[in-house]
């Protein structure tokens, strides 16, 4: 390289900026070609040091010149940093202005280049009062040629004008029309801030007029040859001879390898050279030998007697979709993916000061759990994050801010396609960037058509790496593919029922976020999982083409306990709206905490919170289980690998910590040889059938061959069934790959006993190490006799067998209040129509000492008013709450309700299973007796992101009781134990005063029914 004398080099900008290219505007350059790896030349930094920030609400600096002299009230700032992290909540048009000292240039003819790693979103420039250019878009590349209006050797003011788009317009731009992910104004969970500002680094460059723009880099991995195409710009005024030369070698090597030397006449603007070199014996880049090169550029002019060297890092791979299976290399590969937004607390895509290494954290974990590729979505990279997955194998898949929630405009077509251009320019070189893609969940409009069409610029720019068209498919044109292959220039049907003769639109599916038959699939079922569910994930592309599931997951609680702790730990701003959202939360969580009672339970909130986080990881294995069993599912994008959005979806925390139990979970549901496990029911009965199947997934690890497996249900008195087999695994046919799945075992077995918890386990026996091959199901005795009576409204007649059948008598609710206290056990009588009368006489007789037994919410539905009929003066409502990715807990308290049962804590899925609701009161007041709750935090659904509520609650009405229940217990009788359980413990708690005298009515009684809408 050329000797430096003055340089002070900032490695996070040589990587996003290091040669790149300009279109000539007067003074002002916007890039044309950036991405290479390093650049010599003496580089003055300017992202750190006294920025100084102030809004400019009105919008008045421009006329006012404000780039003349910083106004007063302007602020200390952080660059790389955003604007909300000094002005929380702004948004609109801000100023930065910076002093800076620039060298003399050694170079004769030289220039001075100022270089922007990525401003958001649109940002105008002034040095020493002269406009020297501006550029639109969030996360790329720009250089402004600043030569006319530096003053070498002196001091020099720098000022920036900054638009963060908002709702409404500012000089035209509107946020959800600009590139911007799914931004918003203010905080909704789910989303990510509408943050803004320069959020790259900034940088004088000092150079020679002619000096290499770009150096763009094709390596074939079957032969070894590397065709380097590099940009010369000639900014002297004048032409110019030079050579230029290529040398290649090992990133860890100074040695070289190979080298070219051309000569080259230089004229006034740009030249291309193209260079074809022969690399011997070369090393492959993949996710187990990260092989790296590098090319160095040199170029040297006789006239002016400069000089000027490029160096980029590169590498030998080939990654494709073929026969519907992605292929590293020409070898089949399981994509183990995630996504991330680089969610940060504080800077929100940048970490804070106090943790400097949060989003290095995300790729060290990712490639340590077992991932082979990481997905930036809907937001490209850092620079250094590709330089650091370049290095250790980690595959990216990268899309800009473009690809999701960008709203159809007339600029639209121009931004997307800037969006993308600059992206691909900035990081066609990296050898971990192996996927191009377009969209996230977007349906089929202006915009989707519009990405259909971009793939020609794609091609232009780079046509060495796999294009996805759009993650999830919600256009539902089945006659384009979501497929392009390096080299290809056309959508190919590889997955699902993509064809080009299927013209019939994909219509929704059964899963949220699903569309039928697409083979870039999106699955988001409600849980707990139904078996319909759990059968519709294991056949997903049964009989399509392989399918790659690019979304799934199942998420916790977020610790939003914890998260709120560390923001206090590191003393920062108390305003900025990341940490009054989960103070609020925190705050709400804490009211309801000591509402419910929850003290009984836990020692203190943050145990209910990780519980979650430990129960989470369970369900995790179920979805690898689901996943891995399925031959047809060519790679899986795990939702999500962190807490970001403000929500509880990922493995690791906002603050980056490790969920517990999480990393066992990655370990186990990554292995490219696993059991895959089931047990149906998973919590069953004593002497009734269960269901148990093994499926061994095989990464095309295992050779083919017979292998000797034993299997065995192991419960508590040690073997209780065992089984001995073998697993096959087949010879594919030539050209054909072998199944990634292959059955085991399944059949139907009963179990004698005793009740408690069980454990299917498999084991091979010779030949392989498969990962897992553990699975805890549950084993319960029939339900117990009970001696009681009770009168019965709206409840089904196999009910009342069943309650007959177990030693309780039922008879129907009498007409007239009866003489003594009873149980009054309510199904859904909204099937009946009751009458307000016949409400009163019920509430009459509880009134007096009898104890009602809401058994299912549906009861209190009145026309179209689902807690109509609610006995409560304060109705609330019941919530019907979306659970799926984000959830909430059912936390149980210790009742004589729960006897028998697993309770003190979040009621467990495996245990509970359908007996889970969906459903709960919120907004009543507080019952007498809470037995069990819900809870939801950091949740998409709920205002705020909070929600909570009474599940199972008793309240004294009168001499009486009001029993209320939203679990699903009558619709599970006589199918899961533990709905049996509840039903029959709420009859005994409820019959304790039963067959005593009655009480007199109350003397409130009708002031009473009038309160409560009753009174006639």
């Amino acid at each position: 390289m050329r000797t430096i004398t003055r340089c002070v080099i900032s490695f996070a900008f040589i990587s996003s900026f290091a040669g790149v290219g300009f279109m000539q505007t007067g003074m002002a350059y916007a890039v044309d070609h950036a991405g290479e790896d390093s650049m010599s030349g003496e580089l003055v930094r300017l992202e750190h040091g006294p920025w100084l920030l102030a809004t400019d609400p009105q919008n008045v600096g421009r006329e006012k010149e404000w780039w003349k002299a910083r106004v007063s009230e302007a602020k200390p700032a952080r660059v790389p940093g955003i604007i909300q992290e000094v002005f929380p909540r702004y948004h609109g048009v801000v100023w930065y202005w910076r002093e800076f000292t620039a060298p003399a240039n050694p170079h004769r003819e030289g220039r001075y280049l100022l270089r922007f790693g990525a401003v958001d979103y649109f940002a105008q420039v002034w040095v020493n009062d002269a406009a020297v250019g501006q550029h639109e878009g969030g996360e790329t590349p720009f250089v402004l040629d600043v030569t006319e209006a530096v003053k070498p050797d002196g001091v020099n003011r720098l000022a920036v004008r900054v638009v963060n788009p908002g709702t409404e317009p500012i000089d035209g731009l509107v946020l959800d029309e600009t590139p911007h992910r799914n931004k918003r104004p203010s905080l909704v969970v789910g989303s990510m801030l509408d943050y803004g500002g320069i959020i790259e680094p900034v940088e004088l460059a000092i150079i020679p007029a002619v000096r290499i723009e770009d150096t763009f880099v094709r390596a074939d991995w079957k032969t070894g040859k590397v065709v380097v195409e590099a940009n010369v710009r000639n900014a002297s005024g004048a032409p110019a001879k030079g050579s230029v030369e290529f040398t290649v070698r090992p990133a860890r090597s100074s040695e070289s390898v190979a080298a070219a030397r051309l000569e080259r006449d230089l004229p006034v603007g740009a030249t291309p050279i193209r260079a074809e070199i022969q690399v011997r014996d070369h090393r492959l880049w993949d996710v187990d030998e990260p092989n790296l090169y590098a090319v160095t550029t040199r170029l040297v002019t006789d006239d002016l007697k400069s000089q000027d060297e490029h160096g980029t890092q590169f590498g030998f791979r080939d990654f494709r979709v073929e026969r519907g299976y992605f292929r590293l290399n020409g070898k089949r590969i399981f994509v183990r993916s995630s996504h991330t937004g680089n969610h940060c607390p504080v800077g929100q895509i940048l970490p804070p000061q106090e943790a400097k290494d949060l989003l290095r954290k995300d790729l060290l974990y990712a490639k340590a759990s077992g991932f082979n590729m990481v997905r930036f979505i809907a937001g490209i990279a850092h620079p250094w994050q590709l330089d650091l997955c370049d290095e250790i194998g980690l595959m990216v898949y990268e899309e800009t801010l473009a690809g999701w929630c960008l709203a159809d405009s007339p600029k639209m077509a121009e931004r997307f396609d800037l969006s993308i251009r600059e992206t691909i320019l900035r990081d066609r070189n990296h050898p971990s960037v192996t996927i191009w893609g377009l969209l996230n969940e977007t349906q089929d409009g202006r915009v989707f058509r519009h990405a259909v069409d971009s793939l020609r610029l794609v091609r232009s720019l780079d046509d060495t790496r796999l294009t996805l068209l759009g993650s999830g498919r919600w256009d539902g044109q089945n006659n384009i593919g979501s497929v392009s292959n390096p080299g290809s220039a056309q959508w190919e049907c590889e997955w699902g029922v993509e064809s080009p003769d299927n013209t019939v639109p994909g219509k929704w599916g059964a899963f949220g976020g699903y569309f039928e038959g697409a083979g870039d699939a999106h699955v988001y079922p409600a849980t707990p999982h139904t078996p319909e569910i759990e059968s519709g994930i294991r056949n997903l592309g049964r009989d399509t083409k392989p399918v790659f599931l690019s979304e799934y997951g199942i998420g916790s609680l977020m610790n939003a306990v914890q998260e709120l702790r560390t923001y206090e730990q590191y003393n920062l701003n108390p305003e900025l709206e990341d940490y009054v959202y989960f103070r609020n939360t925190v705050d709400r969580l804490n009211a309801d905490w000591a509402r419910f009672g929850l003290d009984a339970v836990y020692a203190f909130p943050e145990d209910m919170l990780e519980q979650s986080q430990r129960l989470h990881c369970r369900q995790r294995l179920l979805g690898f289980n689901l996943i891995r069993s399925n031959p047809k599912i060519c790679g899986y994008n795990v939702t999500g690998l962190l807490d970001h959005g403000f929500t509880g979806e990922g493995l690791w925390t906002f603050w980056r910590e490790w969920k517990p139990g999480i990393v066992d979970a990655l370990k186990d549901g990554w292995a490219p040889l696993r059991w895959c496990l089931f047990v149906s029911p998973m919590h069953g009965y004593v002497n009734r059938p269960f269901t148990v199947e093994a499926v061994l997934a095989n990464e095309d690890l295992l050779r083919p061959g017979d292998y000797p497996v034993a299997l065995r249900i192991f419960g508590p008195k040690g073997v209780a069934w065992e089984s001995k087999t073998q697993v096959t695994i087949p010879q594919a046919a030539k050209g054909e790959d072998g199944p990634l799945a292959v059955p085991v075992l399944k059949g139907e077995i009963p179990l004698s006993g005793p009740a408690g918890e069980y454990r299917f386990a498999a084991n091979m026996e010779r030949g392989g190490a498969p990962a897992g091959g553990r699975l805890t199901f549950y084993v319960s005795e029939a339900a117990p006799q009970v001696q009681a009576s009770v009168a019965v409204w709206g409840v089904e007649e196999k009910v009342q067998t069943w309650l007959k059948a177990r030693g309780i008598d039922c008879a129907p609710i009498e007409g007239s209040s009866p003489s003594v206290r009873q149980v009054i056990l309510v199904g859904d009588v909204s099937k009946l129509n009751p009458s307000a009368g016949q409400w009163k006489e019920l509430l009459h007789q509880v009134a007096r000492g009898s104890v009602a037994v809401f058994a299912s919410p549906a009861a209190f539905k009145r026309g179209d008013t689902s807690v109509g009929w609610l006995p409560l003066k304060n109705k609330g409502r019941l919530y019907d709450f979306p659970d799926w990715l984000y959830h909430k807990e059912c936390i149980a308290k210790p009742h004589a309700i729960f006897d028998g049962l697993q309770a003190n804590g979040i009621m467990d899925w495996d245990y509970y299973g359908p007996v889970i609701s969906h459903n709960f009161f919120e907004g009543q007041d507080t019952p007498d007796e809470v037995v069990a709750v819900a809870i939801a935090l950091c949740h998409s659904a709920p205002p705020g992101g909070y929600a909570s509520g009474t599940m199972l609650g008793i309240y004294n009405f009168g001499a009486g009781k009001l029993i209320f229940n939203t679990l699903r217990v009558l619709e599970n009788i006589d199918a899961h134990p533990a709905a049996d359980r509840l039903l029959l413990n709420m009859i005994k708690h409820a019959a304790v005063s039963a067959g005593q005298p009655l009480a007199a009515v109350p003397d409130d009684f009708d002031a009473r029914m009038t309160e409560i809408g009753l009174r006639e």
